[in-house]
């Protein structure tokens, strides 16, 4: 028996999933779906990689399948980022297609012309639009997009849409959209301060909150190597040597490290590009086409990347920073590990981001392993022999920095 078929979707949804090579429903989709079909205004928190963009868009396509759009889309996506977007976008076709189901998707980004979003609106019809905030804002502003036909609203990585960067937009879509649309916030963490903001535009919300499911500690494996600021892209390249990652992901606090780190990288010889938010669009849609394909081993970005990259494949991820909110880190490790592969997530840290990540492992449930390298190799040292390690690393650190400014300080004399 086809699993799908007894969560009360669409015979033509259910079949898809199989012929997409889905065996069974995971624990988000046989949670999610049922209650979403009861057009439930739900909180939908689980691990990345544990299926939440089918978990909504399946029920929300096997309710509206017979519905017209004559009057606006019937289905509306909220990202944070254009990645993000055209990732969704192509799910949400992928398993329209499966599906036979003739239902039309239009993905919106800010920087296209708004008179050709304005054209594809109308001669399209879409039943799906997917969106960044900024722009499906501005669309309705201008009523080139109405809002008051919608059955559902999405908020993908809510916790970021309700973050001061979006909120004042992402609320004002809520709030000129149909009072009896279904909401839906999902991520894979929601804050108490972000469930207290959404309540207010959803109707009693449920809480799934599945963060039980061990992804994070099943799926990935997560390693820690000491090592100093000035010294972490000399010590990727290596990394390389010792682990030769087939499809790496690597990611810096800011967008100017980001920069700088890949084009270090490839003067190293190794095959990396960039992508951040200051980039030209054309320049992120390259470079994540040729990370898709392989002809990149190495992508270096910002946070943009563990929120808006959807990528399969992806076999290490490389942080170049502890960054300083634990759930970054929960979503930097999560585009690995995906869809029951296995991944692994490595951290460069120093005695403070050290104890962030210890910090983070208690609270999520798995364990970092302290690592070393040793001539070309990866070695496990034992614990204490690890931080005697980072004690001498930090006692040269500091001599090394006492040393600069006595430099900086004869000079200025001079």
């Amino acid at each position: 028996m086809n699993e799908f078929s007894t969560l009360g979707l669409h015979d033509g949804l259910a079949d898809a999933f199989g012929a997409l090579g889905f065996k069974a429903p995971t624990k988000v989709q046989r949670l999610a779906i049922p209650r979403i079909l009861l057009k439930k205004d739900i909180f939908l928190q689980s691990e990345t990689g544990t299926g939440k963009t089918f978990a909504y868009l399946a029920p929300a396509i096997s309710l509206i399948r017979e519905m017209s759009p004559t009057r606006g889309p019937l289905i509306l996506v909220l990202c944070p980022t254009q990645e993000l977007t055209v990732q969704v976008a192509r799910q949400a076709e992928t398993l329209l297609e499966a599906s036979h189901i003739p239902m039309n998707v239009l993905a919106i980004l800010g920087g296209s012309p708004l008179s050709r979003q304005e054209d594809a609106l109308k001669k399209r019809k879409p039943h799906v639009v997917i969106g960044t905030p900024g722009r499906i804002s501005d669309l309705a502003k201008m009523r080139f997009l109405r809002l008051d036909n919608l059955n559902f609203i999405v908020l993908d990585e809510g916790d970021r849409l309700f973050s001061t960067e979006y909120r004042e937009q992402v609320q004002d879509i809520l709030g000129k959209a149909s009072p009896s649309s279904c909401r839906i916030l999902a991520s894979a963490t929601i804050s108490p301060n972000t469930r207290k903001i959404a309540r207010a535009f959803m109707k009693e919300p449920e809480s799934l909150d599945l963060l039980d499911e061990g992804v994070l500690a099943r799926d990935i494996e997560h390693w820690v190597f000491y090592v100093e600021h000035r010294k972490r892209i000399d010590f990727i390249r290596r990394l390389e040597t010792a682990l030769r990652p087939k499809k790496c992901l690597i990611f810096a606090s800011s967008g100017d490290r980001v920069a700088r780190t890949a084009e270090r990288l490839v003067e190293r010889g190794l095959p990396a590009d960039s992508i951040a938010s200051k980039q030209e669009k054309e320049h992120r849609r390259v470079a994540i086409e040729r990370f898709e394909s392989g002809s990149l081993r190495y992508l270096v970005t910002t946070d943009l990347g563990a929120r808006g990259l959807d990528i399969s494949g992806i076999t290490h991820i490389i942080s170049m920073d502890m960054p300083e909110e634990s759930s970054w880190y929960i979503h930097r490790a999560g585009r690995t590990g995906r869809a029951g592969e296995k991944g692994l997530s490595i951290v460069l840290a120093d005695a403070r981001e050290l104890k962030s990540a210890a910090k983070v492992a208690v609270e999520r449930n798995f364990v970092f392993r302290t690592k070393r390298l040793d001539g070309g190799s990866v070695v496990e040292p034992p614990v204490d022999e690890f931080f005697e390690f980072v004690e001498k690393g930090e006692a040269e650190k500091k001599e090394y920095r006492e040393k600069a400014r006595s430099e900086r300080k004869d000079s200025v004399q001079r």
